[in-house]
């Protein structure tokens, strides 16, 4: 509450007022609004005493004001004390503080975080601003910067508030320990964190912030049995009370766990959480018996929607996930990791996994779509790949690669050039990204990513020439991982041999090129999840398989042979693709007796029935 105005008054306006003021004070919140109204009689015009009744409304547990009303209420009161609350901050102003403090603090709880981040980033404390008051300004400036992700913004507040907190004030000092916790846990400090934090209990909504800060750390060391147990821990501590960041949290943690259907569930129930504790986030938080501040969930509804849409994605689900992330989309257009998962459901949609490239599944539709004549005429005639192209155009969002195209080029295009041109806090911090900040890293590993995809995508879309391009960008960056690098040449070589040039289609597709095929730097272990090749030596056989086409397409059948005979092996799971180039090649080198043992032992027998049925 701010001071009343005590110029010119009565006896009993000074009583009133300091009677309201003490209420307060207990947090006798209906008492201090009850005699807030009488003053109000005498006083009728007093901008301060209007906004202190404002105040105590939002306190007291018999009213019940909507955000909406508030900011209605305190932005009339500062356009009638003449205070600009668009510029910058004026010497004649700081009277007013106290409510542009509250007006920033109800921005904040209506989410309008960058609206309330220019609010506080005006509240400039003097010398006559007690130091609670100081330490409201900071912790609020802090919190905001921490909703915009970013966390060293939020460290520079919290060490301005090392200064002002008392070493005796044990609430203050465990608020200001979890603030730097929160810090160090955003910009990933977690080592030196997670000793310190290990023996720590605090009391409260502190505690409750402390337990699920512990469980992030441990997430985040991949310990996570330990992590759901904290969160757990953190239930316990808040009287059993379930909040939409613990169910969002497990949903994380299940989908680290791989398992996504899982996953999915409790992102579900985080979102019901949600929408049934915030009723559309438009109350103001209701209040404790001691007068504190309830806890709110700050993850968004967008957030918890767009982490479904990631584990539907795993769970091989991307119709739903595609609807799901359109809905993200359209208020977080700006961060490329919601176009690249947009790209991702439409290639999933066309290409489920890429083990049938090296698998016998499915082989009767393979290796043959139809057969004409009988008995000793009879004869099967080789399937072809169907068309990837859309009839519809790429700027209809439908799950299609033409989609995918124009989604992978606006995620590329959203990414930084140069590290210069990310902002000092990281890429991805502020308002419009879904997610953490991004380090030049992560930024390069996601780049990666939509180059090898666009590369794909292009091919599939009959841009040839482009696939090249985006190709031969991944394979001129350093440190590149060995799985993207095999796709790189495996796409660049398509590429060449598409425009007829097998020579130089030929150069990328020696076997040696090859020598992990890990999906991070981090690791030498093969992707798993349904990655295949699951190691080297499949990665290899890749690629010596492409290696026999092209030296097939150039008529080289003797050296086709040598590469593509070893692959051919009677007793293991050969993939379509290398039966039908043994086949064909054994057939242009004239040995039908070699042709025929190939289609005796892996083509299946097909009868197919006036109806059009098959067995």
């Amino acid at each position: 509450m701010s001071e009343v105005d005590r110029s010119g008054i009565s006896q009993k306006e000074k009583e009133l007022a300091e009677e309201a003021l003490s209420l307060f004070n207990k947090n006798d919140f209906n008492a201090c609004l009850s005699a807030l109204e009488q003053l109000e009689v005498i006083r009728p015009s007093d901008v301060k005493l209007a906004h202190n009744k404002i105040v105590a409304q939002c306190r007291a547990e018999e009213t019940s004001v909507s955000l909406s009303e508030v900011l209605q209420q305190l932005e009339g009161l500062a356009k009638t004390a003449g205070v600009d609350l668009t510029g910058s901050n004026k010497e004649d102003e700081p009277e007013w503080t106290v409510l542009t403090y509250n007006l920033a603090v109800a921005k904040f709880q209506q989410r309008h975080i960058l609206q309330a981040s220019q609010l506080a980033s005006r509240l400039t404390p003097t010398e006559k601003t007690s130091s609670d008051f100081k330490k409201k300004i900071l912790f609020l400036n802090a919190e905001l910067s921490l909703a915009l992700r970013q966390p060293e913004e939020a460290l520079k507040y919290a060490n301005k508030l090392q200064s002002l907190v008392d070493g005796n004030n044990d609430e203050d000092s465990s608020r200001l320990m979890i603030l730097k916790a929160r810090c160090q846990v955003l910009n990933r400090q977690i080592k030196s964190l997670k000793k310190e934090l290990k023996s720590v209990i605090l009391p409260g909504p502190v505690g409750v912030t402390c337990e699920f800060v512990r469980s992030h750390i441990e997430f985040q060391c991949g310990n996570y049995r330990k992590s759901i147990k904290m969160l757990n821990t953190a239930v316990q501590a808040a009287g059993s009370r379930v909040f939409p960041h613990y169910y969002n949290n497990l949903g994380c943690i299940h989908q680290n766990m791989k398992k996504p259907n899982l996953a999915v569930y409790y992102f579900k129930n985080a979102l019901e959480r949600l929408e049934a504790s915030q009723g559309g986030g438009t109350m103001v938080p209701s209040q404790t018996e001691s007068g504190k501040e309830s806890s709110t969930s700050w993850i968004t509804q967008s957030q918890v929607l767009y982490n479904i849409s990631l584990a539907l994605l795993h769970a091989k689900r991307p119709h739903i996930a595609f609807e799901l992330l359109l809905e993200v989309v359209a208020s977080h257009y700006l961060d490329p990791h919601v176009w690249f998962h947009l790209a991702e459901c439409c290639i999933q949609h066309h290409q489920p996994h890429n083990q049938r490239h090296s698998g016998n599944s499915d082989r009767t539709g393979g290796v043959s779509s139809v057969g004409v004549g009988s008995g000793v005429a009879h004869k099967l005639i080789s399937s072809n790949p169907g068309s990837s192209v859309s009839p519809t155009p790429g700027t209809v969002p439908v799950l299609s690669l033409d989609f995918a195209y124009v989604c992978l080029k606006n995620a590329e295009s959203l990414l930084p050039k140069s590290e210069k041109e990310s902002d000092h806090c990281g890429f991805c911090s502020g308002v419009g990204y879904i997610g953490n900040p991004l380090s030049w890293k992560d930024v390069e590993q996601l780049r990666i990513a939509i180059l090898s995809a666009e590369a794909y995508v292009a091919l599939a879309v009959g841009d040839f020439i482009l696939a090249g391009t985006y190709a031969e960008s991944l394979l001129e960056r350093t440190n590149l991982p060995g799985a993207y690098k095999m796709l790189a040449h495996l796409y660049a070589a398509e590429s060449l041999i598409l425009q007829d040039k097998l020579s130089d289609a030929i150069k990328h597709l020696d076997p040696e090129n090859i020598s992990d095929v890990s999906l991070t730097n981090e690791s030498r272990q093969a992707g798993g999840g349904g990655w295949a090749p699951s190691d080297l030596s499949e990665g290899r056989a890749y690629v010596q398989y492409n290696l026999a086409v092209g030296f097939a397409l150039r008529e080289e059948w003797e050296k086709a042979a040598s590469l593509v005979g070893p692959l051919y092996k009677r007793i293991s799971d050969i993939s379509v693709q290398v039966l039908l180039l043994n086949l064909y090649i054994a057939l242009r080198r004239g040995d039908i007796e070699r042709a025929r043992q190939l289609v005796r032992d892996r083509c299946p027998v097909i009868e197919v029935f006036k109806d059009g049925t098959s067995t």
